[in-house]
């Protein structure tokens, strides 16, 4: 069990840093659903919301 305890820490932990990676990479975002998005929608894919806003990174 200790194999498979350790492999599910590890995967945790990738997904994680996938997860925040994702998160600044990302341009836009949905006001309604919170959906990152990586170019400027009229309209968000998941819920069609028009409430797309561009990110300010500094």
């Amino acid at each position: 069990m200790g194999l498979f305890n350790n492999l599910g820490k590890k995967f945790e932990q990738l997904k994680q840093e996938a997860e925040a990676s994702a998160s600044e990479e990302a341009t836009h975002a949905c006001r309604t659903c919170e959906t990152l998005l990586y170019t400027n929608h009229d309209a968000c894919p998941e819920c069609d919301s028009q409430d797309v806003v561009a990110l300010k990174r500094d």
